[in-house]
């Protein structure tokens, strides 16, 4: 009987590691923050001018507007290391001037981000190399 309750133990023990391995989110679950600054074409930080979110669900989505559209993508974060992958938007066309090409560079450098670094209120979002391409401000 004692070994029969140890294999279910074992078993148990193993599916609740695998379950955790499944959907890394690092420290970013649940957090939701405000784009102030993006790399921009020259390599030179740019402020955001535009109103872009970013929203860090549990289940490994993130999402918000990118300016004008909303996206959603995946994301797998550990304590400093992040990815998106394939954000969607949708599709709306923006008339004010400068919208939508801050927006198509947040949601390219998204696909670009490699690590990142909280700060107090600042999320900093770092590229191949270490550069810095995104910086959030936490949303209260």
């Amino acid at each position: 009987m004692r070994s029969g309750f140890f294999i279910v133990a074992i078993l148990l023990a193993a599916v609740l590691v695998t379950a955790g391995c499944s959907m890394v989110t690092g420290g970013l679950s649940g957090t939701s923050w405000t784009l102030v600054a993006y790399e921009g074409n020259d390599g030179e930080m740019v402020r955001a001018d535009t109103y872009a979110t970013l929203h860090f669900s549990e289940d490994g989505k993130a999402s918000g507007t990118a300016g004008c559209n909303s996206y959603s993508a995946e994301y797998r974060a550990s304590e400093t290391e992040i990815a998106f992958r394939s954000p969607l938007s949708t599709l709306m066309y923006c008339p004010d001037e400068g919208v939508m090409e801050q927006e198509g560079r947040f949601l390219f450098l998204l696909e670009q981000v490699r690590s990142y670094q909280i700060d107090g209120d600042i999320l900093m979002m770092y590229g191949a190399g270490g550069r810095e391409i995104l910086v959030a401000g936490k949303m209260r």
